[in-house]
């Protein structure tokens, strides 16, 4: 199973991060993109990144993703 961890990153507010793991939707904040990308690296070598975009946004919560 691959798991799709979706991101929204902003230099000044960090990263917010939404996620499904084991039947369950978490959300974890991050101060930076850096820290972001070795957690998920680390934790979930296989994972699928989504930035969350204005574009993508309405799309992504019709799917439930958000």
């Amino acid at each position: 199973m691959r798991i799709e961890i979706y991101y929204e990153s902003d230099p000044i507010m960090g990263v917010n991060v939404t996620y499904d793991f084991n039947g369950k939707r978490r959300y974890d904040f991050f101060s930076s993109l850096y820290l972001f990308n070795v957690w998920a690296s680390s934790e979930f070598y296989n994972a699928e990144l989504v930035e969350i975009t204005n574009s993508n946004y309405p799309q992504l919560v019709q799917q439930g993703k958000l």
